[in-house]
């Protein structure tokens, strides 16, 4: 089988589902979703790479989208609007990590 490169890891270059290699700067901590690069969890907490940056799913599923404006820096926006992108910032202020489903869930409302 044949992965297309844009699908591996930007960091360490493994294929979606695999897990990621131990030094990896993309990688999140299983256990508190933030980077794992400064993670003390173990060996155990490595998640596995699903082909898309961590948070962009979630980020996009829940309508969050920001973009770059001169003079102003990051503002939210809609998904459509020109240059828009997901909003990880908004994604991990509003949202927590849960350790079971390995995402970023909004707080019941």
């Amino acid at each position: 089988m044949t992965v297309d490169v844009d699908q591996l890891c930007p960091s360490c270059g493994v294929a979606p589902g695999n897990l990621h290699e131990k030094r990896c700067d993309v990688a999140r901590c299983a256990a508190t979703g933030r980077q794992r690069s400064g993670c003390h969890h173990g060996e155990g907490c490595n998640t596995v790479w699903t082909g898309q940056y961590p948070g962009f799913a979630e980020a996009i599923e829940y309508g969050y989208f920001a973009r770059l404006v001169p003079g102003a820096g990051w503002q939210e926006c809609a998904a459509d609007a020109p240059d828009a992108i997901p909003d990880l910032n908004r994604l991990y202020r509003e949202c927590h990590w849960d350790p079971k489903t390995q995402r970023m869930v909004r707080p019941a409302r």
